[in-house]
């Protein structure tokens, strides 16, 4: 058996902010007891939403060509493969603290987080309503499209309604690390998001030299990776989705690297370096 590798170590700068989204073959993941997933819920779509033509045609498109694939691992794969290439593009939701919430769906432009997103809501989504449904359950807590649902940190994926995922981080090493942060507090005193009350959370993150080809090897094709940062009030700056090709770990994710500025698969072992840390979520399907 052909032993997976991890890159060798590189160097390469920081990826998107994550408050620019503000802002192989595994099994996969079900939602366990108590978990409420996007795919086994049916929400009210909003009426007023941000979706062109060319976007829903697109959505047919890559459903109808999908259809044939039921693997979920699988479908992540091959959709977010779609997306390498596609532009850089930051701020591209509607919603603030003072403007409504409109839902948005952008291909022709991603950023690190409305690329996972719209890459997880396509794999769950078997035509364009389950595409919109998902999206909106991948998106907001609770499936309720508002600024201040907005899942504005990547650990929310985890630790609200509808569960998109789940954290298996300290599964993979004995050498992961957990620190203690308060959400969006910032270190002056202020905060990131105005109107979202600051709020605790201990986040595990697997240091670069743990990143062992054996620690690799337990992570999955389409698995989520968040680029841990030790700034107060943020958990990750940056994040995209695991691929294994040609036994190589690589990072798939919607670069903002002047060298990049598009959807990009980079070594992980490489993309780490100099980096504090990864988180590993892996997502869920559903019921």
């Amino acid at each position: 058996m052909e032993k997976r590798r991890v890159a060798p170590w590189g160097t390469l700068g920081i990826g998107a902010l994550l408050l620019a989204g503000l802002g192989a073959g595994a099994a996969p993941v079900m939602a366990a007891p108590g978990q409420v997933s996007a795919a086994s819920i049916g929400f009210t779509l909003p009426a007023e939403r941000v979706f062109s033509p060319a976007d829903q045609a697109r959505v047919d498109r890559i459903e109808q060509e999908m259809a044939p694939v039921h693997d979920f691992t699988k479908r992540l794969d091959q959709i977010s493969a779609r997306f390498l290439g596609t532009p850089y593009q930051a701020d591209t939701l509607i919603g603030s603290a003072d403007t409504p919430e409109k839902l948005v769906v952008r291909f022709e432009g991603v950023d690190c987080y409305t690329f996972i997103d719209q890459v997880r809501a396509l794999a769950l989504g078997h035509d364009r309503r389950g595409f919109l449904e998902a999206l909106v359950g991948t998106r907001y807590r609770g499936g309720h499209v508002a600024y201040l649902d907005r899942r504005h940190f990547l650990t929310d994926w985890v630790a609200y309604a509808p569960n998109n995922a789940r954290d298996i981080t300290s599964d993979l090493s004995s050498g992961v690390r957990v620190t203690h942060k308060i959400l969006n507090q910032r270190k002056d005193g202020g905060v990131y998001i105005r109107g979202l009350s600051p709020h605790a959370r201990d986040i595990a993150y697997l240091p670069p030299e743990a990143l062992t080809p054996e620690v690799a090897a337990k992570i999955h094709t389409g698995d989520v990776i968040g680029i841990y940062t030790a700034l107060d009030g943020l958990d990750v700056t940056h994040t995209g989705l695991a691929i294994w090709k040609d036994h190589t770990l690589y990072f798939r994710n919607a670069s903002s690297l002047k060298a990049n500025r598009k959807v990009v698969d980079t070594e992980l072992g490489s993309y780490i370096q100099g980096k504090p840390g990864i988180l590993v979520l892996r997502m869920i399907e559903g019921e």
